[in-house]
């Protein structure tokens, strides 16, 4: 049998903490073993609120992923988002070292650190620095440079920075519930990971993930990121309206969106009605469907993407992304959302959910769970190229790399 690693993924959210526990394997099969969520009020916006809150839906939602496996986990990936989140491309030059002028996996590192030599406030870090594309004396396109002659190498790399004290709770948040932090990466990376195909990062996606407290989005071209950026209204936004209009709890607005709701008028009928149960009322109050619910949901939904449409024109990559829009997280699941989507960004739209693996399918194939997944793939990636280059004889560059990612910050 071949041998596995095991992968734990946690994404923090606003109204869930999710966790998936995965064996992946040597011949790159993913095996979920443990997957799990727990409600959450801590966290605001990719911002811990409530430490003690955010720590208990930690301990929850790992501990029944735990019970599933069969086995305690350690160490987890942590997705990152929140409007404190902001993006960059940066360029790095170095010349070649080796006096033969072949480039080696040394020269890729020091060219990428140099692109990360950017002016920061004290308030900020880095948490990712994301090679685009090399450049070898001048030419253009090249992805792996290892091995190639050349005096001078160049990258062009996405660098991802985010607020250092809210990072920090984050981390204090995995710590108290009694795991360590393995890396922190930002929840459009992993979340592509799981529900973009790698086609359509080569041609041009935009990946538009909605949470409860904000909206992801990631673009990507020529197979890496390109850009990325937060939208601070998600789904919860939508359940927040509701309550405030119709007079009803959080939990009572919630169950009516998710069973009730839809995102266009247009596809609803006029004799259809819902049940509500509105404060301090001992019976249930039955309202025209479209008229007083989609009426509200429709122009929030409208607001999320005209703002995520914003974003895709400020990247300049607006015409360049033929495979359209991919849509994830658990505010993509009412329905109309595909064809409103599609109407205000005026490209194709498909809903993303994770594939390519095994285990609890059924557990965890829903979009919610799109993060957690891909927090897994990203670690299995980056483990496989750590493995990649101990085969091909840089085992001194991957054992470096490794320390080099743990002792980072």
């Amino acid at each position: 049998m071949a041998k596995s690693d095991v992968f734990a993924g946690l994404d923090i959210g606003t109204t869930k903490v999710c966790a998936a526990i995965a064996e992946v394997y040597d011949d790159g099969r993913i095996e979920v073993v443990g997957a799990s969520h727990a409600p959450s009020g801590g966290v605001r916006k990719g911002v811990v609120v409530d430490m003690e809150s955010t720590v208990q839906a930690i301990r929850d939602a790992v501990d029944k992923a735990q019970r599933m496996y069969g086995y305690d986990i350690r160490t987890v990936m942590v997705g990152v988002t929140g409007e404190h989140i902001s993006s960059l491309n940066s360029r790095g030059v170095v010349a070649v070292s080796h006096p033969n002028r072949e480039i080696t996996r040394d020269d890729v590192e020091r060219v990428i650190d140099e692109s990360r030599v950017i002016v920061l406030p004290p308030e900020r870090e880095i948490i990712h620095a994301i090679a685009r594309g090399f450049s070898v004396d001048g030419q253009d396109g090249v992805r792996d440079p290892v091995g190639m002659s050349g005096a001078r190498l160049e990258v062009e790399t996405h660098i991802v920075t985010g607020a250092t004290t809210f990072l920090q709770n984050i981390s204090k948040c995995v710590t108290r519930a009694g795991l360590e932090v393995e890396e922190m990466v930002l929840a459009p990376l992993a979340t592509a990971e799981a529900v973009v195909l790698p086609a359509e990062k080569e041609l041009g996606v935009v990946l538009i993930d909605i949470g409860g407290g904000s909206t992801d989005v990631g673009i990507f071209t020529g197979g890496e990121v390109c850009y990325s950026a937060v939208v601070p209204v998600g789904g919860s936004h939508v359940t927040f309206d509701i309550g405030a209009l119709l007079r009803a709890s959080i939990e009572e607005s919630e169950r009516v969106k998710t069973t009730c709701g839809c995102a266009m008028m247009n596809m609803v009928d006029d004799s259809d009605s819902f049940e509500i149960t509105r404060l301090g009322a001992d019976e249930q109050s039955v309202l025209p469907r479209r008229e007083v619910l989609v009426k509200l949901i429709e122009p929030r939904m409208e607001e999320i993407f005209h703002m995520v449409k914003q974003e895709i024109i400020k990247s300049g990559f607006e015409d360049m992304l033929p495979a359209g829009a991919v849509l994830s997280g658990g505010g993509s699941a009412l329905p109309g959302t595909v064809d409103l989507a599609e109407k205000v960004l005026g490209m194709p739209v498909r809903i993303g959910a994770p594939h390519n693996f095994g285990g609890l399918v059924d557990a965890v194939s829903a979009p919610g769970y799109a993060t957690a997944i891909g927090l897994v793939r990203y670690a299995a990636r980056s483990q496989a190229a750590i493995k990649e280059d101990a085969r091909s004889g840089d085992l001194l560059s991957a054992t470096f790399g490794r320390l080099k990612k743990l002792f980072k910050g």
